[in-house]
């Protein structure tokens, strides 16, 4: 199970709604949990409608007050300010993370505008960012992003995990941590992965389907077969490991495959392999992930690959 939960926390009721979250993920265990806040320089007076905390006392006095109400019986669970004023939110949550070792940070998606959000990256694609380029140790550290709905209110406890795979073994770090959520929530998980139809493909498959239509179907059926063998492989494992779980191989653009398949499993967590590039990365290279964290009613485990990041082992 998780040892160390990280929560960053700005003073707003919006991100305070991970807390809930956290204490579901470490019932029942002997695990940490640290809060942080960091002072913005030039930090705007309010957001989402509430004074912004800007000085150390008030941020302090704010922390010792939200574990008072919120942690009242829970041993292990730390605050922590950083005092001085930081231009860059993510780069100095990325260095925290690095000095706390958590094993997992939680935090909330704050929803700003959507092009701004697609071009510069939410938060937590930008610390996963941060991480990659601050540290030369492979250690890495998943970010669970909690979303809220329209009302404001977040789905949890979550019911159902969906774990988009294609194969590639960097693209399915988050499984770990997936296993962990399940086992700890008792809740199933369904891994997934779409082989995309004939009339989807693109570029050079394109290009080669036309000119090889019946070889290129072939070679399509072939790896439809080879996904439901490797999904097997994965189920099994996590079966032993006591987790509910099923597979499913799906002709389907993998992005609206995976949407589809979110929507009638009803799922309320997906995780997402990412290699921590940035937003701007991301979007120009077509990336699924941005489409899926903009469309997708769900929070989300985002999981840096091999080599994406990140912290340096714990002693």
């Amino acid at each position: 199970m998780f040892k160390h939960l990280l929560l960053p926390l700005d003073g707003t009721a919006m991100a305070e709604r991970v807390i809930p979250v956290a204490r579901g993920l470490v019932q029942g265990s002997d695990a940490r949990i640290t809060l942080l806040h960091v002072i913005e320089r030039s930090a705007p007076k309010q957001r989402h409608g509430q004074a912004h905390l800007q000085d150390k006392n008030s941020a302090a006095a704010y922390l010792r007050a939200l574990v008072a109400r919120e942690f009242p019986s829970r041993p292990g669970v730390d605050w922590h300010v950083q005092d001085d004023p930081v231009p860059n939110l993510a780069e100095s949550l990325a260095l925290h993370a690095r000095e706390f070792h958590p094993d997992l940070v939680v935090m909330c998606a704050h929803g700003s505008q959507w092009w701004k959000d697609r071009l510069r990256g939410n938060l937590a694609q930008q610390f996963l960012h941060a991480l990659k380029h601050r540290s030369p140790s492979k250690t890495r550290v998943p970010v669970l992003l909690v979303q809220s709905d329209e009302n404001g209110q977040v789905n949890y406890p979550f019911h159902h995990i969906l774990v988009p795979m294609d194969g590639a073994e960097e693209h399915e770090q988050g499984l770990d941590s997936a296993a962990q959520v399940a086992l700890q929530l008792k809740i199933p998980m369904l891994l997934f992965t779409a082989i995309p139809p004939f009339d989807a493909l693109k570029g050079e498959d394109s290009a080669t389907a036309a000119l090889l239509p019946r070889a290129t179907e072939e070679v399509l059926r072939l790896a439809e077969q080879e996904a439901a063998r490797h999904l097997t492989v994965h189920v099994r494992e996590l079966q032993e490991m006591g987790v509910s779980v099923s597979g499913r191989v799906m002709r389907a653009d993998p992005a609206e495959g995976l949407l589809a398949t979110a929507r009638e499993m009803r799922s309320d967590l997906i995780v997402l392999g990412t290699h921590a590039q940035s937003a701007t990365q991301a979007f120009w290279s077509a990336s699924m992930t941005p489409k899926i964290l903009h469309q997708a009613h769900a929070s989300f485990l985002l999981a840096p690959g091999e080599g994406d990041l990140l912290l340096p082992p714990s002693a």
